[in-house]
């Protein structure tokens, strides 16, 4: 009698637990599709001219939050290199740049216009706040066409 209770438990544990990898199985296209909604993708960007160099790598997360690293190596300036984390609002990039420059650390804000192209920087009117230099108004920012990031591969 002993011998049968064993063997029914032992065929019903079996049984269930065959049950439960079939609803683990079921679940993971699921999980794999939600993976692939939110995977994270990287573009770089490249402007190369008279001795001035910008790199910029920009990874979109998702919600059209972005986040990065931004390279200036202008002539007879100082190098400034930092992180930035911003927004794409349609074509327009805003975002918030921390850098080093002169051993100092900085943040300010910054706007690229996605075209065809690539990348063009706007600037305009800046004001100081406890904790950044903001743009005074986006709506007066003006592109400087001369400097265009171009697509280049990411390093």
């Amino acid at each position: 009698m002993k011998l049968k209770f064993l063997f029914i438990c032992t065929f019903i544990f079996l049984l269930t637990s065959c049950n439960q990898d079939k609803s683990k199985k079921t679940e993971s296209p699921l999980a794999e599709k939600e993976v692939k909604e939110f995977t994270i993708s990287s573009r770089c960007y490249s402007y190369s001219m008279n001795k001035d160099t910008i790199y910029l790598k920009v990874t979109n997360l998702k919600d059209s939050l972005v986040e990065g690293n931004l390279t200036y190596n202008l002539f007879e300036k100082d190098r400034n290199q930092g992180n930035f984390e911003g927004k794409w609002h349609g074509d327009s990039l805003f975002a918030d740049y921390e850098f080093e420059s002169e051993g100092k650390s900085s943040t300010r804000e910054i706007f690229f216009l996605k075209t065809e192209s690539g990348l063009i920087e706007g600037y305009g009117p800046l004001k100081d706040t406890l904790n950044k230099v903001i743009f005074q108004e986006h709506s007066t920012l003006i592109l400087n066409e001369n400097i265009l990031l171009k697509p280049v591969d990411c390093y």
